[in-house]
């Protein structure tokens, strides 16, 4: 190339310059018009076989049969979560769900463990905005075992005082760490901007001064009045069939 009887070089970066410039502005050019890719063609679901019964208390039973293994995975759906939370006290549901396998009045906490470890199961409780549960799986040779220890820990949690203020300032200390995460702090501002004082915009697991208001009274009134028959479900999957 010649300017003013000079001749220029130009190297390889040059080059590279002149080609991205040009593959940049053809897809600056023609994005507009690209399409996003098609879906996939539907395909038929086959779910497995499954029975719904309702029972004289009005408990719902849900049975998935599903043989390909020798286990069974329980879960029992509670109607109940933070949003019957009471005024000033928010943190309730969570509370309380996360004390159901910490003590029964048949069993410490310790047995409760002991005894799900010795089978070789797992159980686990939780809540959220609208629900509680307690889920369980074992194999199929411990299910009865597992049965009796699922209804023990929904029917007859005792909520000892000692294992409330363990939990309460456990879940303080998680508060204090999440006031650091950024994603934290996001979800929160975004929950209270978008629906306000509703339970929906505050904390499933409460603050500091509403956990340090529930009593064990309060505890006790929310199992009572929400842990009954009619307004929960039991769905059991695997290797079970519905009569047993």
């Amino acid at each position: 190339m010649t300017s003013h009887g000079r001749i220029l070089s130009f190297g390889p970066w040059a080059l590279g310059f002149v080609l991205c410039a040009s593959v940049s502005s053809a897809q600056t050019l023609n994005w507009p018009s690209e399409r996003p890719p098609r879906p996939l063609a539907a395909r038929e679901v086959k779910f497995p076989p499954y029975e719904i019964r309702t029972l004289a208390n009005g408990l719902q039973v849900i049975v998935v049969l599903h043989h390909e293994q020798p286990a069974v995975s329980m879960r029992m759906l509670v109607r109940a979560g933070s949003v019957q939370d009471l005024p000033g006290k928010a943190g309730v549901a969570n509370l309380a769900a996360s004390l159901l396998d910490q003590g029964t009045t048949t069993k410490s906490a310790q047995q409760i463990a002991d005894q799900i470890d010795f089978i070789g199961g797992a159980l686990g409780t939780g809540s959220a905005s609208d629900l509680s549960f307690v889920n369980a799986v074992v194999m199929k040779d411990s299910f009865d075992v597992s049965m009796d220890l699922l209804a023990d820990v929904v029917r007859n949690p005792t909520f000892a005082t000692e294992e409330i203020e363990r939990q309460k300032q456990q879940t303080i200390s998680a508060l204090q760490v999440n006031r650091d995460d950024p994603n934290y702090v996001a979800s929160v501002v975004f929950d209270r901007l978008v629906y306000g004082f509703h339970p929906y915009g505050l904390p499933n697991n409460g603050t500091p001064e509403t956990l340090a208001a529930i009593t064990r009274a309060d505890l006790q009134a929310y199992h009572r009045r929400n842990f009954v028959p009619n307004n929960m479900i039991l769905a059991i999957v695997g290797d079970v069939t519905s009569e047993e």
